[in-house]
């Protein structure tokens, strides 16, 4: 298993064996870094709207390995929430071990006590959605029941963080990249701001608990951990989530 840390700048955060740095929207910059998003087939370009999924659509084109996981790298799954230690980085190894049991190895479902929709609209225009919603019912129609149901609750898997097998990885690229290649055929970000021109990272976040839901796949949930925050910071955001405040 490789496990790709996305940056987009430089880092000296060393990592455990099995993880290397992806430099990401490398087409637009000099690069820092030995593994960049803008090699072989690639989307690298379009990184300031797609975020980390040019590093998830890197990896479904070029990656060897028969597994692979995504990291950030302020952002780690972790086996144990109280410590800020790369050694608790879920390890390669143990990580192969659960995918003969799961799907999926993902971050814990973020709860709000807005509707996963309504959190979206913080960020995302609401056009934007309702377009989202029309290209699903057009090239998957069968996802729209999960769509629905993942939009209308409270429930969701963010940051784009996950493991799995190369196989898993590779129908689930294939399916969120031509539904978001479509989206953009409607898409007109005239006017928008930088952020909202991230659109497509912020969809592909909740779209994956979309994947999850319809296809019944079997996920195992890590805690995550912030590099740099303290770790009663990190502990305060677990009550909120638990209270149902929003994050």
């Amino acid at each position: 298993m490789k496990v790709y840390v996305v940056t987009h700048a430089p880092c000296a955060e060393p990592l455990p064996e099995g993880y290397e740095y992806i430099q990401v929207n490398a087409a637009n910059n000099e690069h820092f870094c030995p593994l960049t998003d803008d090699t072989g087939e690639n989307i690298s370009e379009k990184n300031p709207r797609y975020c980390e999924l040019t590093a998830i659509y890197w990896i479904w084109k070029n990656g060897r390995s028969d597994s692979a996981g995504l990291a950030h790298y302020r952002r780690f799954l972790t086996q144990n929430r109280f410590s800020s230690s790369p050694e608790s980085y879920l390890r390669p190894q143990r990580a192969e071990a659960l995918l003969r049991r799961y799907d999926f190895l993902a971050t814990k479902q973020y709860k709000t006590k807005c509707t996963v929709k309504e959190h979206l609209l913080r960020d995302v225009r609401e056009r934007d959605f309702l377009s989202l919603r029309e290209t699903v019912s057009a090239v998957c129609p069968d996802y729209l029941g999960a769509f629905d149901a993942v939009f209308s609750g409270h429930k969701s898997y963010l940051l784009n963080i996950f493991f799995c097998k190369k196989a898993q990885w590779d129908a689930y690229c294939s399916w969120l990249f031509s539904l978001l290649e479509a989206l953009e055929r409607r898409v007109d970000m005239t006017g928008y701001s930088a952020r909202e021109q991230r659109l497509y990272g912020f969809l592909g976040e909740r779209l994956f608990t979309v994947y999850v839901l319809h296809n019944r796949a079997k996920v195992k949930s890590f805690p995550t951990h912030i590099v740099g925050e303290p770790l009663g910071k990190a502990i305060a955001h677990k009550l909120k989530r638990m209270f149902g405040g929003a994050e």
